[in-house]
């Protein structure tokens, strides 16, 4: 039986959801500013962001462009056996603040997606937190 699997980190930032957006949007390509493990590269294909054709690969999962919405979201559909689902980001203004979200809602399948989610999760976890304070760090310059 499948197992769903829903996982949500979030952090408010000083910055305009322009800036945030942007720094988003170029993640994976040359002009990266905020991924923060070079031994774990996150790589996205290059060009804008286009639904339907802009892809990514991070910690062996495949993902393909499912929707952009400027300066609010983000969304990724996975390409990746055993998992059905997404991943995104979307922004939040609050006051002279944003809110930034990354969601991971997926359905994994009983033993190929389970296993694969298993030994990510802490590495997730990490990249996560690791994207979020870099980002911080980024806004602050």
């Amino acid at each position: 039986m499948p197992s769903p699997v829903e996982v949500v980190y979030e952090r408010t930032f000083s910055g305009t959801p322009r800036r945030i957006f942007q720094l988003i949007a170029e993640m994976g390509t040359s002009g990266d500013a905020i991924w923060p493990f070079a031994s774990q590269p996150f790589i996205r294909s290059a060009g804008p962001l286009t639904p339907g054709t802009t892809e990514e690969w991070h910690l062996g999962l495949h993902a393909i462009l499912d929707g952009v919405e400027p300066e609010r979201r983000v969304t990724w559909r996975f390409d990746t056996d055993g998992i059905e689902g997404i991943h995104e980001f979307t922004l939040e203004q609050q006051g002279r603040r944003v809110v930034l979200r990354h969601r991971f809602a997926a359905m994994l399948s009983d033993t190929q997606g389970r296993l694969l989610w298993r030994r990510v999760e802490e590495q997730h976890e990490r990249a996560i937190n690791g994207l979020f304070d870099k980002l911080a760090r980024v806004l602050k310059r």
